[in-house]
């Protein structure tokens, strides 16, 4: 009985970017729990460039960061892909997602674990990292990485057929203005949030115990997740004379691309994850897009060979409107 390759890539994906992962967290967690009795109540977590320590938290943290942080992760990648996998959707993203979880894991995991031992039986956290010990665990972490790679299958992303532009009549001096607005999908909004909370949630301790610049830094981190998360969760979308203009119901960022600019328009169905490698404002090997959600999109192919995909409903009414204005911007200018 032979396996559907669209099964073999999910399943490799489960194996790499959940199982995987979850066995050596839980692994690293176990052996953190063991040693903690043998380590001081306060233990050096941050070392200077001279591998001095300079930062100090409670022990008990680590194992804690170790779970929220190489074990939430890996959960928020898979839980990202596979709705997609199962969906039929496919793309080398998908395949980079899983080695990403893999690496996280790996890298968390061995930092904790390793935290931990070399201080293990010492009256104090006066801890000197050893030289090469970050080198050793990045260096295991990326080989688990390109582990999960290779473990998966090869399956690039393929265009699926898309729609035809609807036939917009315009007469020269005609203005016609085409609306429509566009939300984030439920996978997004799930994915994102998980992210922010994750962000919050590890920052949490190392506000509260680090030193300044690491705290700041954590604060900076969260603040840039939340403003990520607002500014893409709706998104508006108008053809004018003018041309497309996408831009966040915040305000920014904006997409604009002038009907001087506009070769044609065509309706394409987008599958953010496979093509574009996951929501909002992304660029690929297929061009720039404004990516919310799967589905009908208008792609707008641009005189310079670039192409912008906007993820909305009704495209087929965008990109014949659009068609119709460069049809007669190109006529004024006797193309």
């Amino acid at each position: 009985m032979t396996t559907d390759r669209p099964t073999v890539v999910r399943r490799r994906f489960t194996l790499v970017a959940l199982v995987i992962p979850v066995v050596v967290v839980v692994a690293s967690i176990a052996v953190q729990l063991v040693l903690l009795p043998q380590v001081p109540p306060t233990i050096a977590t941050h070392w200077g460039w001279t591998g001095r320590a300079n930062g100090f938290s409670p022990s008990w943290l680590m194992p804690l960061v170790t779970a929220l942080i190489g074990g939430a992760i890996p959960v928020a990648v898979f839980a990202l892909g596979v709705g997609g996998l199962r969906r039929g959707d496919h793309g080398s993203s998908y395949r980079l997602l899983g080695a990403v979880a893999v690496f996280i894991a790996v890298l968390v995991a061995g930092l904790g674990a390793a935290t931990l031992g070399i201080q293990t039986g010492r009256a104090d956290a006066a801890a000197v990292l050893p030289p090469l010990l970050l080198p050793g665990v990045m260096i295991a972490a990326l080989a688990a990485g390109a582990v999960g790679w290779a473990i998966q299958p090869h399956a690039p992303w393929r265009p699926t057929p898309g729609g035809t532009s609807a036939e917009v009549d315009v007469r020269p001096g005609e203005r016609v203005v085409w609306l429509q607005g566009v939300s984030l999908a439920r996978a997004g909004v799930v994915v994102l949030s998980v992210v922010t909370v994750i962000g919050v949630a590890a920052a949490v301790p190392v506000v509260l115990l680090a030193d300044p610049a690491a705290s700041w830094i954590s604060l900076g981190v969260v603040i840039v997740l939340a403003v990520l998360f607002a500014v893409t969760l709706r998104y508006h979308v108008r053809v004018d004379p003018e041309g497309l203009t996408a831009v966040s119901a915040a305000g920014w960022p904006r997409v604009h691309v002038p009907i001087d600019d506009v070769m044609s328009a065509e309706v394409v169905q987008v599958s953010p994850m496979g093509e574009f490698g996951g929501w909002g404002i992304r660029r690929s090997a297929q061009g720039r897009g404004v990516v919310l959600r799967s589905g009908e999109g208008v792609r707008v192919h641009r005189h310079d060979g670039q192409t912008l995909t906007v993820t909305v409903d009704d495209a087929a009414t965008a990109a014949g409107l659009l068609n119709a204005y460069a049809a007669l911007t190109a006529g004024r200018r006797g193309d």
